[in-house]
């Protein structure tokens, strides 16, 4: 493996595979997956001068704000354990905040993991949440030993609003509308590369390693 100071983002609709991916290469490269799910939980948990703020804005079901979201990522950059590079998963969402991560740091590497709205829509269709301890399943690819029952816990397993036939739809609706101006925006930077994720997971992780000539 070379010495390159990867500073990545991972892009991707929902379902995509992305996370996990971003997982491996944090393991291989040795270096911090950054979510920014993540970062706004630790702020409303360590109650931080926003934290009120993004609880609000959460608990309404809304998005919280660019400035705030902005602002724990120019912190978190800012860091020590980020010199050495980082992995973003699923941010920057919209063009805007591409453009503020921009004046930031210099990317490196943008993988969009590629899958069909179809297949987005068979993977997530087919997803069952325990209502009790919030584990995830998944009737073709991780079914639970009793039908709608949880394995861990006992609970009921439910299908989520945004997992439903309608929310699909309205989260690919969001996702084609935003994320690909990104997608569009580091292509346009010559840092682009295209995943086909709708492989195996370890073929997804092997293309990925192979374009980053990390094998």
């Amino acid at each position: 493996m070379n010495d390159k100071n990867y500073k990545i983002i991972m892009l991707g609709p929902p379902a995509s595979g992305k996370g996990t991916q971003a997982e491996f290469l944090s393991e291989k490269l040795k270096i911090p997956n950054i979510s920014v799910g993540q970062l706004l939980r630790d702020e409303v948990d360590k109650k931080g001068e926003r934290a009120a703020e993004i609880e609000e804005q959460m608990n309404s079901g809304g998005l919280v704000s660019n400035a705030i979201v902005n602002e724990l990522v120019k912190n978190k950059l800012s860091q020590d354990e980020i010199k050495q590079g980082f992995i973003f998963d699923g941010f920057p969402r919209i063009r805007i905040q591409a453009k503020y991560l921009d004046t930031l740091t210099d990317i490196s590497h943008v993988l969009h993991v590629e899958v069909s709205d179809q297949e987005v829509e068979n993977r997530l269709s087919g997803r069952r949440t325990c209502s009790e301890c919030g584990d995830v399943y998944h009737l073709k690819f991780n079914p639970p030993k009793q039908e709608d029952v949880c394995d861990k816990c006992g609970g009921k397993l439910e299908t989520r609003e945004d997992d439903t036939p309608a929310g699909i739809k309205k989260r690919l609706k969001i996702y084609h509308q935003e994320t690909e101006e990104v997608v569009e925006f580091y292509e346009k930077k010559g840092v682009l590369i295209k995943i086909n994720g709708e492989q195996p997971i370890e073929d997804v992780k092997k293309e990925i390693f192979s374009k980053l000539d990390l094998e």
